[in-house]
């Protein structure tokens, strides 16, 4: 088993700040699959004028998002095949499919690791959609499409089937506290 640390969850959860102060704690690298990602999307004709044509037609989730989904699951075994003895933070989507194939593959692909955490801000559901919708203004232009990609990686059953561990960040719980209880579960269980 690989005992890299994999963070996944919903859109502003706190995925790539948490896995920064992993990075920090234990000395390793982190690598964040959004920072990368385009290079893998290329490397399989990623086409950046049908996305942009995508998005602007059917929007974020109905055009952009769902473009993306065989991308990203391509991205998702390239890096982690290439990179070891990291922490890595998956984008939100990363780890949500909805095709059942494609979530097969995903599964085989972590089914070798053993850290793969969820990170949620409750255990309720609908508390945790209204506490990371709170980041998007009302007024913004894809405030309620935001609202539905949130909603959409909460209720998703990929998440939860993918990952060995869910941890809650709650209201009172810093950043330091999430990676010490990270830190804590895995040397718990190795």
């Amino acid at each position: 088993m690989r005992n890299e640390i994999i963070l996944i969850g919903p859109m502003g959860v706190g995925k790539s700040t948490v896995s920064k102060r992993l990075s920090e704690k234990l000395n390793k690298s982190h690598i964040t699959i959004d920072e990368i990602r385009f290079k893998y999307y290329d490397e399989i004709g990623y086409d950046h004028e049908t996305a942009d044509r995508l998005f602007k037609e059917k929007g974020f989730f109905n055009g952009l998002y769902r473009y993306w989904k065989p991308f990203e699951l391509y991205a998702i075994k390239k890096i982690l095949n290439e990179y070891s003895d990291c922490i890595f933070d998956f984008g939100a989507g990363h780890s949500v499919y909805e095709e059942d194939k494609m979530f097969q593959e995903a599964q085989e692909t972590l089914k070798d690791f053993k850290n793969v955490i969820l990170l949620l801000p409750s255990a309720n559901s609908e508390e945790s959609i209204e506490i990371l919708s709170k980041i998007y203004k009302p007024e913004a232009e894809n405030n309620v499409e935001m609202i539905d990609f949130i909603r959409h990686t909460i209720e998703h059953h990929s998440n939860n089937n993918l990952a060995n561990y869910v941890i809650y960040g709650g209201k009172r719980k810093s950043v330091d506290d999430l990676a010490d209880e990270i830190i804590s579960l895995i040397s718990c269980r190795a």
